[in-house]
């Protein structure tokens, strides 16, 4: 089986390091949902993996958010039905430290575990901010250990922090709240290399047990935050000042178990707060102040009553039954519009929230003006961007196996007939590119001049070797028309190298690529493929690659990389997929293969818009991981914790469009890559994110996460976009017509434009799944409807049965209607424009 895109050249790099870090290690974690813990998930995470988890997760409120433990439970429940109470804990796996204080930050507390060589993650808890620092300590063991040696490893890392961690530390069973709320910006995950807290025997020297328990300290400067709680002794903390959100979520869990009512607790508290006198009243009381109602909500919520059997919250925080909802009320998915034929459901429309924002408005301005189908803007800029990104960024596409990674990498193709300007679209999506060149030669000459007056004074003055001045290099970004030794000669970096590439990669821009694809065979064997296929396949992946030819000798490229860009017409296209070998090369491309093209909108261009998107590409270049050029292995860029759910969907379309029988070979061969280019697509829109907010100054986002709607655009711009002119691709160079079973039902139902389809229905109309030998194809054929939002199947009396009528999504008749109408009515104008042009000539000419 081979591997993921990509993850060939990442096992390479990984398999340079001799050891295996501590921190990818494996041992088990137990989750549960919620504190009540009426089921677990028990699964294994090194801890580098389960740092990402943690810094992805988040939730509209701490009650929503998943709970963690370093240990394995069994099944023995308590008396309330939890799985979480210390007579069910099996073995420990690590120990968990617990820090409310909110005074010590979370760079004191990786301090002293990096000086002291312990292994462990440190992030921040639900209720964190930098003003009032709140954060918990996990440290794996080498080996899973009984639960009785915890608390004597708990005391060695209380000793370490200097007695800080709070009392609910010391519960064997105690689990934690993990993630962040509302993706809060001041979540922080730390990880720390060294030592399992077992194999560090001499900790013991500064152990400390567990803090005293007792009612408020006389001296007042020791908050009550543990043992029995002590009603009055805690209001006397808030009062005095000594602690507020401690004492207070003590309290209110008290008044809730007690039964005091929500607003007599609310009324208690707020008095209580109030009691501080104002001078007193300084930014860390104004903000536990501000924190009462959302701790009353949290608190409250936990010790409501159990909602009916059967029953569960939903996102919203309403109720749904469990299982999967049925009949009517289940929401219709988004079609998928697999037939890509314009008379039928009409060009794909590209939307403004397919796009990062910064790419928006000058890809509707540039269309508009232009004439051309916006898609063709949208691929040819996002391929430019991501050639000026660079390659050291690397995203995770799952969130545990951080074995596989893909980098910012896009090949484009605009397929057409020259009508539809693509050497036009291409140049002017690629004109901040020219504009970098332009600037490095610029630069290069100077350097030239100066590098030969400086190399004219070394040899007069008769200097040694090693005081040699080395020749400037010419910074490149852009290659047209190269041969792949010429490509080479851009992309090495040794002594000899006279060029660089500062994103580690070029761009290929081929405004006809029927050339290109016609140099590739220049030096083929036997008729067929050879030539520079091979160096043009590995190209896409990237990676190390030594270059041998007689007469040039040997030399290493330390990253063969490059994206790609070009245009092409049918023609050529076609006879090239027949005759050339199926070796994946037309399979990494993304395609548009635009409508006819309009005349355009004589307007000035949107300033703001173009000056937005030429600015993002000096940011990109700029752009850089942290710790690059440090020489050690970066950490890649991960998903949101609720961006794979986008991730995730696709690829089960993906799978069901392969499945279907009307996919092709090579088709099926590009949903393969999928996977692979919906991460490299969401990283290109984070990173474009990223270097917007840097141009503008505006801030940069967290640049090691890609964001739930990041991943949400790039999905949506696969799925609805760029998946149909796939399709369209596809069947222009592989097919003559579209006459499969599941096109030609969809055929149906647009005509029929009914709101249910029955199988009587399509046997009646169609002779080729008539037969009684066929009827299983057909079933075949109608779960591949249903698997991509067309269709859903009715209820039926005896559900052993195969269904007999489906239900038709209502979009189906609206959406993809209503383009197919606007696609008519435009060619219809086109015609009776033609017609009335061709009329007036031959009155002018008579």
């Amino acid at each position: 089986m081979n591997a993921p895109t990509g993850m060939s050249q990442d096992l390479s790099r990984a398999s340079a390091t001799a050891v295996v870090s501590a921190l990818d290690r494996p041992f088990s974690v137990t989750f549960f949902g919620n504190a009540a813990a009426k089921s677990k998930r028990e699964e294994r995470f090194t801890l580098r993996s389960l740092a990402s988890r943690v810094r992805t997760v988040t939730a509209p409120a701490k009650a929503r958010l998943p709970w963690l433990k370093l240990a394995r439970f069994g099944e023995l429940k308590s008396d309330k039905n939890s799985l979480r109470h210390d007579a069910n804990v099996l073995a420990i796996s690590g120990i968990e430290g617990d820090y409310d204080g909110e005074k010590a930050p979370v760079a004191t507390a990786v301090e002293k575990l990096t000086k002291a060589g312990v292994l462990a993650m440190v992030y921040t808890s639900p209720s964190h901010t930098e003003a009032t620092p709140r954060w918990r300590v996990l440290c794996p063991t080498s080996g899973e250990l009984p639960p009785q040696d915890r608390a004597k490893l708990l005391g060695r890392l209380n000793g370490l922090l200097e007695g800080v961690l709070s009392v609910e530390s010391w519960t064997l069973s105690q689990g934690y709240y993990f993630g962040s709320i509302g993706s809060k910006p001041s979540h922080q995950v730390e990880l720390v290399d060294g030592t399992p807290i077992d194999l560090l025997d001499d900790l013991d020297e500064i152990w400390r047990g567990k803090p005293q328990t007792g009612a408020a300290a006389p001296s007042g400067d020791v908050p009550c935050h543990s043992g029995p709680v002590d009603p009055m002794a805690l209001l006397a903390d808030i009062t005095a000042g000594r602690s507020y959100h401690t004492s207070a979520v003590r309290l209110l869990g008290k008044w809730a178990r007690d039964g005091v009512p929500y607003m007599e607790a609310r009324a208690r508290l707020i008095a209580a707060m109030n009691t501080v006198p104002e001078p007193d009243r300084d930014a860390r009381w104004q903000t536990r102040r501000d924190d009462i109602d959302r701790c009353l909500d949290d608190i409250y919520g936990k010790e409501a009553k159990a909602r009916d059997e059967g029953r569960r919250p939903t996102p919203s925080g309403a109720a749904e039954p469990t299982g999967q909802p049925g009949g009517d009320g289940e929401p219709w998915p988004d079609p998928v519009d697999f037939l890509a034929d314009d008379s039928l459901t009409g060009p794909p429309e590209l939307r403004p929230d397919h796009l990062p924002e910064a790419l928006q408005g000058f890809v509707a301005g540039t269309a508009a003006r232009m004439g051309v189908d916006p898609v063709s803007v949208a691929l040819a800029a996002l391929a430019a961007c991501a050639s000026v990104a660079d390659d050291t960024w690397r995203i995770q596409p799952k969130a545990r196996d951080h074995t596989w990674t893909e980098d910012p990498r896009l090949w484009g193709a605009i397929v057409g007939d020259p009508s539809i300007l693509k050497t036009p679209v291409i140049r002017a999506c690629t004109a901040p590119i020219d504009a970098l060149d332009a600037q490095a030669r610029h630069r290069h000459a100077a350097e030239m001049r100066a590098f030969k007056v400086a190399h004219a004074n070394w040899k007069r003055e008769g200097g040694d070797a090693a005081s040699e001045p080395r020749s400037p290099r010419l910074d490149r970004y852009l290659v047209e028309n190269a041969t792949v030794e010429a490509l080479s000669e851009v992309l090495r970096d040794d002594a000899e190298a006279k060029q660089r590439a500062p994103a580690g990669k070029v761009l290929v821009r081929q405004d006809e690529m029927a050339e290109f694809f016609a140099n590739l065979d220049r030096y083929r064997t036997g008729g067929r493929g050879g030539g520079d296929r091979g160096a043009y396949l590995r190209l896409y992946n990237g990676g190390p690659w030594v270059v041998d030819r007689i007469g040039r000798g040997s030399f290493a490229i330390p990253n063969w990389s490059a994206c790609f860009l070009g245009g092409i017409q049918p023609g050529p296209i076609q006879r090239m997929a027949r005759e050339a070998d199926d070796d994946g090369l037309l399979q990494r491309f993304l395609y548009c293969v635009p409508g006819s093209q309009a005349e355009g909108e004589d307007r000035i261009p949107d300033a703001a818009a173009l000056g937005r998107y030429e600015a993002l590409f000096a940011a990109l270049v700029a752009l850089r991981p942290a710790g690059s050029g440090s020489g050690r292995v970066l950490e890649a860029v991960v998903l949101h914790a609720d961006a794979h759910r986008h991730r995730e969907a696709l690829l089960r379309l993906t799978r069901a469009l392969a499945a279907m029988p009307d996919t092709s070979p090579r088709l099926r061969a590009s949903l393969g890559k999928w996977p692979g280019l919906f991460a490299r697509l969401a990283l290109v829109f984070h990173l474009i994110d990223c270097a917007d907010a840097k141009a503008r100054g505006a801030g940069q986002p967290a640049a090691m996460v890609v964001s739930e709607h990041v991943a949400r655009r790039a999905a949506a711009l696969m799925q609805d976009v760029l998946l149909p002119h796939l399709i369209r691709a596809d069947a222009l160079m592989f097919s003559t017509a579209q006459t499969g079973h599941a096109r030609w039902i969809a055929g149906l139902i647009l005509a029929r434009e009914q709101p249910r389809v029955t199988l009587r229905d399509v046997v009646q109309a169609y002779g080729a799944l008539r037969a009684p030998e066929a009827r299983r194809e057909l079933y075949n054929v109608m779960e591949g409807l249903v698997t991509v939002g067309w269709l859903r199947p009715e209820p039926q009396v005896n559900p052993a049965r195969p269904p007999s009528a489906w239900q038709v999504n209502p979009t189906v008749h609206t959406v993809f209607a209503e383009r197919a109408r606007r696609k008519r009515e435009l060619r219809r104008q086109a015609q009776q424009e033609t017609r009335e042009t061709i009329k007036r000539q031959r009155q002018e000419g008579g």
